[in-house]
């Protein structure tokens, strides 16, 4: 029968597990909600240059059409012109036309200024309905890759939360809620293998005096370097390291060879 400390080796793993497969869906989430927003800040800036863009053609038309009567307009005086024989009334339809010609130019500069920014914002709204084509992309692969891992991991979590409650109820609650707080603090490793007389959470040695003790899997030790919980795998072959440590002293203790017997005096 496992050890408490063995136990709490096997909860660890399963934990670790479900660590890693919860985050991995919170990153997946994560990372749609995010393209997610970036659509939406995308879709804003691109329906604001849409707006822009109408707002500008819509000054180009109107240009166009005052543009397209004042030059009317200034062929019609022209034409006039050629039948006015009264010096005073060819003088004011010149006038007329002087100020007809400046009109069509005042027009014509603001209508070529006007056609610049049409052109400049339908290159840029052309840029953001691009990118946000490609966000949108995005967005619909993490969303389906999201799916697929949730598919695959959900049936696996809910096994490993059976496993866990299964185990958690072989373990007494102070010793549950101690191991709950030292994986908690320590990033996910709560129970660690000694191994050569070192602590493999924080590589530090272990005091000599505590090695029998671990080697038992019998009680919680803590290590006094980290604070996590100290456990010692066990060899099939040889039982515990501390099994395996005494056979060589033994082995050791009978390699060496013992002192001749003192000869016999006549």
């Amino acid at each position: 029968m496992p050890t408490k400390i063995e136990v709490l080796a096997t909860l660890q793993l399963v934990d670790q597990s479900l660590r890693a497969k919860t985050r991995a869906v919170a990153e997946g989430e994560g990372r749609v909600a995010a393209l997610e927003e970036a659509v939406s800040a995308q879709t804003a800036a691109a329906n604001a240059a849409r707006a822009e863009l109408a707002a500008l053609a819509a000054r180009q038309r109107d240009l166009e059409g005052r543009l397209a009567a004042a030059e009317a307009k200034m062929k019609d005086r022209r034409m006039r012109m050629t039948r006015i024989r009264n010096d005073k009334e060819l003088g004011l339809a010149r006038r007329e036309v002087d100020l007809l010609k400046e009109e069509i130019g005042t027009l014509e500069t603001e209508l070529m200024a006007v056609m610049e920014q049409v052109e400049g914002a339908t290159a840029k709204l052309a840029g953001l309905d691009t990118e946000l084509a490609r966000l949108a992309a995005e967005r619909d692969r993490e969303a389906s890759e999201l799916r697929e891992t949730l598919a695959r991991l959900s049936s696996e979590i809910e096994r490993e939360r059976a496993t866990r409650s299964e185990l958690v109820q072989t373990i007494d609650g102070d010793l549950r809620r101690k191991y709950e707080m030292i994986f908690s603090r320590r990033g996910g490793l709560a129970v660690v293998e000694v191994r050569g007389g070192i602590c493999q959470g924080c590589r530090m040695r272990v005091p000599p005096q505590l090695f029998n003790q671990i080697q038992r899997n019998a009680e919680v030790i803590l290590c006094p370097s980290c604070q996590r919980i100290l456990y010692a795998t066990r060899d099939p072959c040889l039982g515990s390291e501390a099994d395996a440590s005494v056979e060589r002293s033994v082995g050791s203790a009978e390699a060496v060879p013992r002192p001749a017997k003192p000869a016999r005096q006549n």
